[in-house]
């Protein structure tokens, strides 16, 4: 059967928290067991479909209770549409006719890059598994297949359910609908299953194993060597007593720009010495926003919260070196050179350990409290700049083509 192409990404999410998000039922003194990432698993699945581009989102729910109307005044604070449904005819007000509508089961976690992946797909599809025994969690289709929890439909699909019974599951329903229209199936690697890609999340245990493999992927993805290896597992073990106070989520969230501004103001008051541990703070403090929110980039509306702390971090040089030469230009050469040589490192590409280092605000920033230390601000911007260029001919000199020639 040839398939029908569709140019636009799914457009509105359906959820479910019909009896099987845990996280929203618990009590609260078992809340921390049965938390994702510091939030509900529903809540998880919002933030990362809206990662994949999805701003529009509709929650197959029995019940409205106050912490499901929470969370949609929470999403609607950053233009985030959360509406609630209870049968076929409901979902039928929020939809148009050309919406892709990404499905997702209830109980199922996705790794946030495996939803972006999927959801660039111009075909619609029902995810599957083959019907292994491993796979024992997923709802079964027939006796060889199970659905994988993803399916990506048309509007028109959904509008069959229509008349569908309100004690009927939407979600289920949906699933044999598809089906029967002949949406293709698509046939997932068991791989998915085995790495922690895709997760049925059942009880506490399950909460408490996702929540350390999160925590491992946000700690590997960080950029830098000092980021990655250090700062990253010291933060995750942080993260767990952040993720249960909102408070502490906050303060967390804007500690980086803070100890920035801090910076800047030790910076251009001359204690030289304060504004690199001002700055090294602040590479710290956002070392740890990254592993307890995962929110790098924002909402697309406001910069990323990573780009304004280093942005403040440059002036802070900048305005220390200014100083530290008696309001002469000497040091400015050497805080261009620094931060020329750091922006260009994160356009080009470069190996592995070059990448590690070269891109490591917090090496950076260690490296300048103790040249200032030792030999003064701008003179330690000065040994930074030779270091940071050494690195960068070991690089060339690593991935040049004679010696690609060599390891071929």
């Amino acid at each position: 059967m040839v398939s029908v192409r569709f140019p636009e990404k799914p457009s509105v999410a359906l959820l479910s928290v019909t009896g099987g998000d845990v996280s929203t039922s618990s009590a609260p003194t078992d809340r921390g067991n049965t938390e994702l990432a510091g939030g509900s698993l529903v809540a998880y699945q919002i933030k990362t479909l809206c990662r994949a581009g999805i701003s529009r989102f509709l929650v197959e729910v029995e019940n409205v209770d106050g912490a499901m109307l929470a969370l949609a005044d929470q999403c609607r604070q950053q233009d985030i549409l959360v509406d609630f449904v209870r049968t076929g005819a409901d979902i039928q007000r929020y939809l148009k006719l050309d919406d892709r509508v990404w499905v997702q089961s209830g109980q199922l976690y996705v790794q946030p890059d495996f939803v972006e992946t999927l959801a660039k797909s111009a075909d619609n599809f029902v995810a599957t598994l083959d019907g292994r025994d491993e796979n024992s969690l997923f709802e079964r289709i027939d006796l060889n297949t199970r659905w994988a929890g993803i399916s990506v439909v048309s509007a028109s699909t959904i509008s069959m359910l229509k008349d569908l019974p309100e004690d009927w599951s939407i979600i289920s329903s949906l699933l044999r609908q598809a089906i029967l229209a002949n949406v293709p199936l698509r046939l997932l690697s068991q791989q998915h299953v085995n790495n922690g890609t895709l997760n049925i999340v059942q009880g506490p245990q399950d909460f408490v194993q996702l929540n350390k493999q999160i925590l491992r992927r946000r700690v590997a993805s960080q950029p830098g060597m000092v980021e990655a290896r250090v700062l990253g597992p010291a933060s995750a073990k942080l993260v767990p007593f952040i993720w249960q106070s909102p408070i502490a989520l906050k303060l967390v969230k804007f500690a980086g720009p803070i100890f920035a501004f801090g910076a800047i103001a030790l910076g251009v008051s001359g204690y030289a010495l304060a504004a690199t541990g001002a700055a090294f703070a602040a590479v710290v403090a956002n070392s740890l926003r990254l592993a307890a929110t995962d929110d790098p980039n924002g909402r697309g509306k406001i910069p990323s919260l990573t780009t304004v702390t280093l942005v403040l971090l440059v002036i802070a040089m900048f305005g220390a070196a200014y100083m530290d030469t008696s309001y002469t230009s000497d040091g400015l050469f050497a805080a261009f050179a620094v931060a020329s040589i750091a922006f260009i490192s994160m356009r080009v590409s470069l190996p592995h350990w070059a990448y590690g280092l070269l891109r490591s605000a917090a090496m950076l920033s260690i490296l300048a409290i103790v040249g200032t230390a030792v030999l003064g601000f701008t003179y330690a911007l000065q040994w930074i700049m030779v270091a940071q260029l050494s690195v960068f001919m070991f690089a060339c000199y690593d991935s040049g083509p004679d010696k690609k020639a060599d390891q071929a």
